[in-house]
């Protein structure tokens, strides 16, 4: 299935006509007051999804503190803000956050360290901030998709513009598997993936491409059972090494279940209609 963002209104109204699975609200549009008009009007079913994680990536509500500096307030103070938060995400007929993240945090990373997108470098500080956010969430009718799975925060190298790459091997992930396994064992429902290349496992294939991330690792040996959605595959991590539809199709044949495409109308009926047709 596809979530897909859009860069207009009419591409809104589009995606809604075509019945799409979700739709995605970036920063570029997320500030419209049509976008949200003309989703309350069309009544429309699917997923909402935005990021809103605090900080440097959030798109609808802003002025909220950064991860980083939210994991040192008490955890009263920290469960009034995500609550009150996703209390205007839910005004906003948001259904789904791709947040937390839960990354380690590490600070020379130039797409989660540097932009203080991680809660902490310590995961069991991650995993209570982390189960907060989730709460607050939950306390108001959001779901959540944690991310990224896995390595993303301790990389080198940002996705969106190049390709990103976590030196070591499935012993050096283990920390950042520690959130990951805790939340999967809660009953997450959501998990993004990585386009991170770790080639010690996986020469050819970022894990969100990667056999033995996703299959061997994620479904069998963590036993996930719930929804895997891809992050963008816009980003020149994908692109520059695979064909769109060679990509959607490998990803499919993982068992993951949502694509996600941030803009691109043309790239978005490509993906559609190939996935229309095919399953």
């Amino acid at each position: 299935m596809l979530i897909a963002g859009f860069e207009s209104i009419d591409e809104l109204k589009y995606l809604i006509k075509i019945e799409i699975p979700g739709i995605f609200i970036g920063s570029w549009i997320a500030n419209e007051p049509k976008v949200y008009e003309i989703i309350r009007e069309s009544n429309y079913k699917g997923i909402i999804a935005t990021d809103n994680e605090g900080g440097y990536a959030s798109w609808i509500v802003k002025d909220i503190p950064s991860p980083k500096e939210l994991s040192n307030l008490n955890p009263y103070d920290f469960y009034s803000i995500i609550y009150n938060m996703a209390l205007k995400l839910k005004e906003h007929y948001i259904n789904l956050n791709f947040a937390p993240v839960v990354d380690l945090y590490d600070p020379i990373n130039v797409v989660i360290g540097k932009k203080n997108r991680a809660f902490s470098e310590d995961p069991y500080k991650v995993i209570f901030y982390s189960s907060l956010f989730i709460k607050a969430h939950s306390d108001v009718g959001i779901k959540n998709c944690i991310k990224h799975f896995v390595g993303q925060g301790r990389a080198i190298g940002d996705p969106h513009h190049k390709k990103s790459i976590f030196i070591g091997g499935l012993k050096d992930l283990r920390k950042d598997l520690l959130p990951f396994m805790f939340f999967i064992k809660m009953g997450i429902e959501y998990i993004m993936t990585a386009h991170v290349f770790v080639p010690s496992i996986d020469k050819e294939k970022p894990i969100t491409l990667s056999r033995f991330f996703i299959v061997e690792l994620l479904r069998n040996l963590l036993s996930y059972k719930g929804k895997i959605i891809t992050d963008d595959l816009n980003m020149n991590a994908i692109r520059e090494h695979f064909d769109i539809i060679d990509a959607v199709r490998i990803a499919k044949s993982l068992t993951i279940d949502y694509i996600l495409i941030s803009r691109g109308i043309e790239t978005i009926e490509k993906v559609y209609k190939f996935l229309k047709f095919n399953y």
